[in-house]
């Protein structure tokens, strides 16, 4: 029986898939284009990777029921809302940086279930 926890956790590392590939599709449609692979993964790119990769590894172990599962969701969560912030605060434009908010609320969402329902 999947758990409210496990559907969070499961969730997560969907939201965070997602927004891994995103950032994953933008360094494609770069190198594609003829620019080189170190040119298109810059530190924002290099930044998204990490956060997402994390967030979906702590949501697949949430939803696994493995201990500190939560916690490693958490250090992908903050680390992408993190970058969303980052965004925003430079001033970029919105069509830009909405997707990484929209995405980092729902992942907030989503890893604060994981941490204050108790594993069962």
């Amino acid at each position: 029986m999947l758990t409210i926890r496990r559907i969070a956790g499961l969730g997560l590392a969907a939201v965070s898939g997602w927004l891994l590939w995103q950032g994953l599709e933008g360094v494609l449609m770069m190198t594609s284009r003829g620019s080189p692979l170190a040119q298109a993964i810059d530190l924002l790119n290099g930044w998204r990777f990490v956060a997402a990769g994390v967030a979906i590894l702590g949501g697949l172990l949430a939803a696994a029921n493995v201990r500190f599962g939560a916690v490693v969701a958490l250090i992908g969560t903050v680390l992408f809302t993190a970058l969303a912030a980052a965004f925003v605060l430079a001033g970029a434009d919105a069509s830009i940086w909405l997707d990484e908010v929209l995405g980092a609320a729902a992942m907030i969402v989503l890893t604060g279930i994981l941490l204050f329902i108790r594993r069962s």
